[in-house]
């Protein structure tokens, strides 16, 4: 069902910080294909193309899996909701199977994000799945569980699945150069789970495919790993000293440091970070330069640190970062530790680099950028830019950016910035976090990207689907330590099937602010939130929530939410601007527009822009409708220079009005006399404001109460010689 509801921008006085009150929506499917468009630009640009199970042909009984949107979300993790997608293909016995037609020219590589049953005792399992092209067979792929199925709130280890624990994290991608000849474009790949293949069941989320070029050549001025320092590319002994060595050596000498092809072991003798600072660190590419942290398991002492720094002036590319790692526990009993830890006053930069199975991308220090890289099943946050724990210069959290980047199956946010200000609260704010242009898919715990305090923060342009536990994009604070967020604009990302089974707040967007207990109890969530393409949430399309809020809320497009449009919650203080929002396809029962503190949180609504508001005029040289059209650019004008002339909006309904703002044309400084009336039945016009006399200039805003279906405007005068009666818009507001 479409509902049709509109609000908007008033200004009033109020106690709020903000002190011009706002809020909007705008019914009906006018702005929802020019958004639809701009939507499909969001997300980053890859060098390979996914391909969903669920899109893909089931063959020899193989059966879809799949999440029913409207339908409750389930209390704990599933392997639907864990699925890019929401589904995914079933293959449970010999013959069955799922193909695809190749989209990708030269096709030569394929990831497959798969889950595969665990051990009964835990541990996981490692098998084959069989790959045809064209009905052919081509080659067994390994596939793993050893790094997936880990068991929440577990009474022993996270890895166990007898120690009482729910399980999650179900799936893991496993990565193959394609064997033979490149796969053209309009073949058909298909993965079988045949005879050899031991696993009882398999079940396929969806594969990447890419044509990868040739490996990279080693760059001038630069010291090679092995050749000069003797580092080990066959991964038969650890290789962290002489990779360190070379770093050292290159530094000293002005040169960089290069990465052959190979996979090169480190941290398997040795706890300590590999320290990059100060060089530029490149491999051969993300498919042939890997770094792979092999932990002792269990480690022999504690912390047992393996995270690889990249300080002030260091650059790292085009190479691959894994691990050994079963579960979360940085430095601790599992293996696990940052996959890169950032930091520095002089700038950074990591660019095509891929990270599977580490913990977080910590990333904090000044003006530091990751871009054009890849995460895969971390173990808590996918990307994190953060400002430190203490305050530290090198931590500062100014101007770090992630650009560009796809992150898939993180174990905690798949993108966040976090501004903590530290137990002492003495930990400066960060300031000009940009995060654009990325894709977060599916993390099995926490949401699609999260905006935790700062200022000047810029989110615009993510793509970011199917977070199986909580909301699409957070926007608030973290813990009690965390910063306010004093300044955000959250514009032009598309949000699909936000909303998991952890039961509190989560939603396809959620909006909140620092609580009783936090250093800042009585700071507001400043934001700014336009241009959004929110669809197929499973509760919620918007939740504001509490505490303290002052929100811009326009354009934005809330598309089949299972429960409310837009949902502000019991408890919220503050004030909102929500100007030209669209909300369509509710379920039945559902509204699109609730305020549950209306009265501490303060609203009004914009009706002139709404559907089926139609306007007419005594003359139009320009159409009537030009005054309503959301336009700033097309005006209405009459006719002729002859006056009265009026302008009129029918709204539909009678409804509570508190403002009218007109944006007049003023060519010539010319200046308008004019009255403002409102009817019921568009015979009985009642004057709301009278500025016969009154010189105007570009906008006006007239403040009354009344209400009425009809509002007119009459021009009764204008101080330019034969100037004609003319606006740009003219915007009714009501309670």
């Amino acid at each position: 069902m479409k509902s049709e509801y509109s609000e908007s921008e008033p200004a009033a006085e109020s106690a709020v910080p903000f002190c011009r009150i706002f809020a909007g929506l705008i019914a009906g499917w006018a702005l929802l294909a020019p958004l639809t468009d701009k939507a499909h630009a969001a997300g980053a640009t890859t060098p390979f193309t996914t391909l969903e199970a669920e899109a893909g042909t089931p063959g020899g009984g193989a059966t879809v899996r799949a999440f029913i949107l409207g339908s409750p979300v389930p209390t704990a993790a599933t392997l639907e909701l864990e699925a890019s997608g929401g589904a995914l293909v079933e293959l449970n016995a010999t013959g069955q199977s799922v193909s695809w037609t190749n989209p990708v020219a030269n096709a030569n590589t394929i990831v497959i994000r798969n889950s595969i049953p665990d051990d009964p005792n835990g541990g996981g399992m490692t098998t084959t799945i069989d790959l045809y092209v064209d009905g052919v067979f081509r080659q067994p792929i390994t596939v793993s569980s050893k790094q997936s199925w880990n068991y929440r709130n577990s009474n022993t280890t996270p890895d166990d699945p007898n120690g009482g624990g729910t399980p999650w994290h179900f799936y893991n991608e496993d990565r193959a150069f394609i064997s033979g000849a490149p796969i053209a474009a309009g073949s058909t790949i298909t993965l079988q789970k045949d005879a050899a293949n031991t696993a009882a069941v398999y079940e396929i989320d969806c594969i990447d495919l890419e044509n990868v070029p040739a490996p990279l050549t080693q760059p001038a001025n630069s010291l090679s790993i092995t050749t000069d320092c003797n580092a080990d590319d066959t991964f038969g002994r650890d290789s962290t000293a002489e990779i360190q060595d070379c770093i050292k050596r290159a530094r000293s000498s002005g040169k960089s440091v290069w990465i052959p092809q190979g996979k090169y072991m480190v941290a398997n003798t040795v706890s300590t970070p590999l320290d990059l600072t100060g060089v530029t660190v490149s491999g051969a590419g993300m498919w042939y330069s890997m770094i792979y942290k092999k932990v002792p398991l269990p480690p022999p002492t504690l912390p047992w640190r393996s995270n690889i720094l990249v300080g002030s002036g260091t650059t790292l590319q085009d190479v691959s970062i894994d691990s050994d790692a079963i579960y979360r526990s940085v430095g601790g009993a599992s293996g696990d530790d940052y996959g890169i830890s950032a930091s520095g006053a002089g700038g950074w930069l990591i660019d095509h680099v891929w990270v599977q199975h580490c913990d977080a991308q910590w990333l904090s220090g000044s003006n530091g950028t990751i871009q054009n890289s890849r995460v895969a099943d971390s173990w808590a946050d996918g990307i994190n830019l953060n400002n430190g724990n203490t305050p530290n210069v090198d931590k500062a959290g100014l101007n770090l950016t992630a650009q560009n980047n796809f992150v898939r199956g993180g174990g905690d946010d798949g993108i966040a910035t976090f501004s903590d200000a530290g137990a002492s609260g003495t930990n400066t704010e960060m300031d000009g976090t940009r995060i654009l242009n990325n894709t977060s898919v599916a993390p099995y715990w926490a949401n699609g990207l999260r905006v935790a305090g700062g200022k000047n923060v810029l989110v615009q342009e993510n793509l970011v689907t199917d977070p199986a536990a909580n909301s699409g994009i957070e926007v608030s604070i973290f813990g009690n330590t965390g910063h306010p967020l004093d300044s955000a604009t959250i514009e032009g990302n598309t949000i699909l099937r936000g909303g998991g089974w952890n039961t509190t707040d989560r939603h396809g967007m959620h909006v909140g602010s620092p609580g009783s207990t936090s250093l800042f109890p009585n700071a507001y969530t400043i934001a700014t939130i336009s241009n959004n393409l929110i669809q197929d949430s499973r509760r919620a399309g918007l939740k504001i929530g509490t505490t303290f809020e002052t929100l811009t809320i326009s354009d934005n497009i809330i598309d089949y939410p299972a429960l409310k449009g837009i949902w502000i919650a019991p408890g919220v203080t503050g004030a909102g601007w929500f100007d030209r929002n669209t909300v369509s396809n509710l379920n039945t029962g559902q509204v699109a527009f609730q305020n549950d503190s209306a009265s501490t949180f303060t609203t009004a609504f914009l009706w002139s822009d709404a559907q089926p508001a139609t306007a007419t005029s005594t003359q139009a040289g320009n159409d009537a409708t030009n005054g309503n059209d959301g336009n700033p650019t097309t005006r209405w004008a009459a006719s002729g220079p002859g006056y009265p002339q009026w302008w009129r909006v029918d709204l539909g309904a009678s409804h509570s009005l508190s403002q009218v703002v007109i944006n007049w044309y003023s060519s010539s400084s010319r200046a308008y006399q004019y009255k403002i009336e409102t009817s019921g039945d568009d015979v009985t016009y009642t004057a709301v404001a009278d500025k016969t006399g009154n010189a105007t200039n570009g906008d006006t805003t007239d403040n009354f109460s009344a209400t009425g279906r009809y509002v007119r405007i009459t021009m009764t005068g204008v101080s330019s010689t034969g100037g004609y009666a003319s606006f740009y818009e003219c915007k009714v507001y009501g309670k």
